[in-house]
């Protein structure tokens, strides 16, 4: 696809009726005959584009698969992400977001795969990656933050998602502390934040994130069938993956600059949708494990935990177990 497949395919969203090619040549600057090729190009791409004789053309369907063009087209101005790439099969979106970091590429990419073989999450684990079910994505991010402040990018993720989530289906989205969006009691979406630097050592941060769409329970591997959930089980129908994505990056996009100007209203919608704070809960941090009160998030999202002997512990990430007292 071409930088003009994303115009055209904006321009025919934009619409309600048909437009002649002339019409759709005029509002983007290019020639008829450039137009009606595009246009064949996107019908053999699987985008339905009617084409009635006398009116000219409308879309009215789109294929169920993620295409960059047509991301681009229906996102629309985003200060937030300069590109976007898609592929079919990757290992690890996070991974080739960290390559291309190290390689000194410019921030503001985001990095879609309909399928990965090797998405993970925290702590090491496998990310299962059901093919054409889910939204698989990483961004490639070179904040202008002083680095002590990236911790912030997960909290900032979170709300994100479950906003869009929220807007989306019209059901609200819970944050388990600190990288899970909740749908109920079943996981529906995780957060993988890393950093790096390139050859110059300029930094670079890459939120990854996975958001279970349209599974089906037969999509999940058998162990996870209790814990993992998706937006369709919600809903009873699937989703436009591609309208959910692009949510999303608006969502991500309105809330950026909030990281650094006015990150406790972040922390605000953080704690309202918390399912930990007021409860007893355990922490483990690789060796480290303690008990206690979730308190509050501080103000950079890390977890502030009250021990049963009135200290106050502070954790930046851990695995989280709620405890019934």
């Amino acid at each position: 696809m071409t930088p003009l497949d994303a115009r055209l395919l904006r321009a025919l969203r934009e619409t309600r009726v048909h437009l002649p090619a002339s019409d759709l040549a005029a509002q983007l600057g290019e020639n008829t005959a450039a137009i009606r090729a595009r246009l064949a190009a996107l019908g053999e791409a699987g985008f339905e584009i009617e084409d009635r004789p006398g009116l000219g053309f409308r879309l009215t369907a789109a294929p169920d698969r993620l295409v960059a063009d047509d991301l681009a087209a229906r996102l629309g101005p985003c200060p937030l992400i300069r590109e976007i790439l898609v592929f079919a099969e990757t290992d690890s979106t996070n991974d080739l977001a960290t390559q291309l970091g190290r390689q000194g590429t410019p921030g503001g990419l985001a990095i879609f795969a309909e399928h990965q073989t090797a998405g993970r999450g925290r702590f090491g684990r496998r990310w299962a990656s059901a093919s054409h079910r889910g939204l698989w994505f990483s961004l490639l991010l070179r904040p202008a933050l002083p680095q002590a402040e990236w911790a912030r990018l997960t909290t900032w993720a979170a709300v994100s998602i479950a906003a869009a989530v929220d807007e989306s289906i019209g059901a609200k989205a819970a944050i388990k502390w600190p990288n899970d969006v909740f749908l109920g009691s079943k996981k529906v979406a995780g957060i993988l934040a890393e950093s790096g630097s390139d050859v110059t050592g300029r930094p670079f941060a890459v939120v990854g994130i996975g958001v279970n769409v349209n599974h089906e329970p037969d999509d999940f591997p058998a162990e996870l069938r209790n814990t993992a959930g998706s937006l369709r089980e919600t809903t009873g129908e699937p989703l436009d993956r591609t309208a959910l994505a692009t949510a999303i990056l608006r969502a991500l996009d309105s809330r950026f600059s909030q990281i650094a100007d006015d990150f406790p209203a972040i922390i605000a919608e953080a704690t309202s949708r918390s399912f930990l704070l007021g409860r007893w809960i355990e922490v483990r941090a690789g060796e480290i494990s303690a008990e206690g009160f979730a308190e509050q998030l501080d103000e950079n999202g890390l977890l502030l935990l009250r021990h049963a002997d009135g200290m106050l512990g502070r954790f930046i990430a851990g695995e989280v177990t709620v405890i019934a007292r």
